[in-house]
């Protein structure tokens, strides 16, 4: 299986370039998937060539591993920067390293194209619900 990562950052903060480094120095990837850095020309919407990393691999607990360094190397850099995987015109956001977000990822990516998971629907926006979670900030308890 054939996914492109891309970063989208603010300038000066780290951003594909840092990640590609980040990946092939992590001894879980390197085991786990091909990668390499690419220039793409054709994406009309960028002046010049626009980094992207390539990376193919052979199975869906590969992907995991990869996705979870991605999304470790987003927490660890504090940038916030846009990370996404892309594969057959789908692309997700790399924003947790929380188990059920990257099985959700999985999920997802090895779908067909077009069609989205039973438990995914549009007014979620594919975001995991948090209401399994009592201590969860967001959604404060109401006492009445």
């Amino acid at each position: 299986m054939q996914f492109r990562l891309r970063v989208d950052a603010a300038e000066g903060s780290p951003g594909v370039l840092d990640l590609y480094r980040w990946l092939t120095e992590d001894p879980d990837v390197a085991g786990a998937a091909e990668v390499a850095l690419v220039d793409e020309e054709d994406r009309g919407d960028t002046l010049g060539g626009l980094e992207a990393i390539s990376t193919v691999v052979s199975n869906l607990t590969s992907l995991g591993s990869l996705l979870l360094a991605v999304a470790t190397w987003r927490d660890a850099r504090g940038c916030g920067a846009d990370t996404r995987v892309e594969r057959d015109g789908v692309s997700l956001r790399v924003e947790s390293t929380d188990p059920e977000t990257i099985r959700r990822l999985l999920r997802q990516l090895e779908s067909p194209v077009g069609s989205q998971p039973p438990e995914e629907s549009p007014d979620n926006s594919g975001r995991p619900d948090d209401s399994d979670h009592p201590g969860n900030s967001d959604h404060p308890e109401n006492p009445a």
